[in-house]
């Protein structure tokens, strides 16, 4: 009877622990958080289960064809892997397209297509439409447009890439003569994904010029344009600038010009009734003399880097070209970058003053051309 006895305590006792054990075992059950990975088209990642608290562990990078990884992000931002997990999530891929120049063994070395043309204010805007513009600088073309003052712009490419070649690499003609330099901004811009559209998500780089390092330089310097009513006077220009924390409004009095140029001087092919223009602004350097009834003015040329500038002291081939060195683009924020090639190019005008009879001291575009498919001058 006894050994019975202790026999059942015994299976009492197990009984106990194993229920015990049990109870435990689901109390402390861990769920884990499931980490994806998506490459965004790039090679496959495996999913990761990780214990609440820890980290995830950076896979090795993806690849994918004619692209640079960039980084895994998450909601948008990059993602930092040594942030403990507490829920689950998928990482996503970023990838930068490599660059690779378009290459034609039949190259021409003059533009052959202007993407946009978007003057700003002028004596000379109106005489054509911009489509028609447009056409005036494709070629080896001794026709010209005018980019009207601070702002306007045109934006043109090539049949191919041109190469950062050893010194200059564009040529920009103009009109420009001995102090009277109408300064143009250069900029350019690789065509990444070859689709021959210089596309928002493709970076945009300044032709870094004499003045870009100057303290009396304007960088981030914002202009809008407003249409002058039906009733207005058609020469008055209305404006609104802002740079830094600075914000000024005036008037552009365009009609000391109006002798010589009736029409209204805001483009009348916007839609729009005003135009905002975004950029680096020159210092002016445009003086004057007093010869009693009337002024001579004066715009000395800048040192070097300029459309429209100093193409006066060049010859030949060259003569009324601006020469310009890729190597020296600069990204937004002002650093050098290196560009191997480029396809994209813009000029835009550099300055806001108006010279009173002399009008907006407005850029002139003739041509543009790859300096390494002209003819030397030995030829």
């Amino acid at each position: 009877m006894r050994k019975q006895l202790t026999k059942l305590n015994k299976l009492l006792f197990l009984s106990l622990i194993i229920g015990f054990t049990a109870c435990e075992t689901q109390e402390d059950q861990i769920v884990l958080h499931e980490v994806k990975f998506d490459s965004f088209g790039g090679s496959s990642v495996e999913t990761q289960f990780i214990i609440p608290g820890d980290t995830v562990t950076k896979p090795t990078d993806p690849t994918l064809e004619d692209s640079e990884f960039m980084g895994w992000f998450k909601n948008n931002e990059p993602y930092n892997f040594g942030e403990p997990v507490t829920e689950e999530f998928t990482l996503v891929a970023d990838w930068k397209d490599i660059y690779s120049p378009i290459i034609n063994p039949d190259a021409t070395p003059y533009i052959t297509e202007v993407l946009d043309f978007s003057p700003a204010p002028g004596q000379f805007i109106n005489y054509v439409s911009i489509e028609e513009s447009k056409e005036l600088i494709i070629g080896d073309n001794y026709q010209f447009i005018s980019l009207g003052t601070y702002g306007g712009s045109v934006t043109f490419k090539f049949d191919h890439s041109i190469m950062n070649g050893e010194g200059d690499d564009i040529a920009i003609y103009g009109n420009p003569f001995e102090d009277n330099s109408e300064p143009g901004i250069v900029m350019v811009c690789q065509d990444l994904n070859h689709n021959g559209i210089a596309d928002d998500d493709e970076p945009w780089y300044e032709l870094a010029g004499s003045e870009y390092y100057k303290d009396e330089t304007t960088h981030n310097y914002s202009i809008t344009y407003y249409k002058p009513g039906p009733d207005d006077d058609q020469h008055l220009i209305k404006y609104k600038e802002k740079y830094g924390d600075v914000e000024n409004e005036g008037e552009m009095d365009f009609n000391p010009v109006k002798p010589f140029h009736e029409h209204p001087m805001f483009p009348n092919d916007y839609v729009e009734d005003e135009i905002t223009f975004t950029g680096t602004l020159l210092k002016s350097n445009t003086w004057f003399e007093d010869m009693g009834e009337w002024k001579y003015y004066h715009n000395p040329a800048y040192d070097w880097g300029y459309a429209d500038n100093r193409g006066y002291e060049n010859e030949g081939i060259l003569r009324g070209a601006d020469l310009f060195d890729i190597s020296n683009a600069v990204d937004a924020d002002g650093n050098k970058v290196e560009l191997i090639a480029i396809d994209f190019v813009k000029v835009y005008t550099a300055t806001t003053e108006i010279a009173h009879w002399l009008g907006e001291r407005s850029p002139e575009i003739v041509k543009a051309a790859d300096l390494s498919l002209l003819p030397t001058t030995d030829e």
